[in-house]
């Protein structure tokens, strides 16, 4: 009996030493098109931008640009994508 009552105050004990822990995000995505020469030409720029931090104070935050370029000519399509990704942690001091 003595066993039990042991158990049961170091379960409860662990229980309440638990720390509840959150998270918070955020997305964020802008697009822009551009059209020119009567549509031969066209430029599509896409900025992404993911933020997040918990209840610990870490902070974390993404950041991806692509830039895609379409050229038509004589029924061919050349298209060229460049991508830029940034990312960085902040901690608590």
């Amino acid at each position: 009996m003595k066993k039990l009552i042991y158990v049961s105050l170091l379960t409860a004990a662990a229980l309440v030493a638990q720390k509840t822990e959150t998270t918070t995000t955020d997305s964020t995505t802008a697009t822009k098109t551009e059209t020119t020469d009567h549509g031969r030409k066209s430029k599509t720029d896409t900025t992404t931008v993911n933020s997040a931090a918990d209840s610990n104070g870490n902070a974390t935050h993404d950041s991806v640009t692509s830039t895609t370029k379409v050229k038509k000519h004589h029924g061919k399509v050349k298209a060229t994508t460049t991508t830029d990704a940034t990312s960085s942690v902040e901690h608590p001091k």
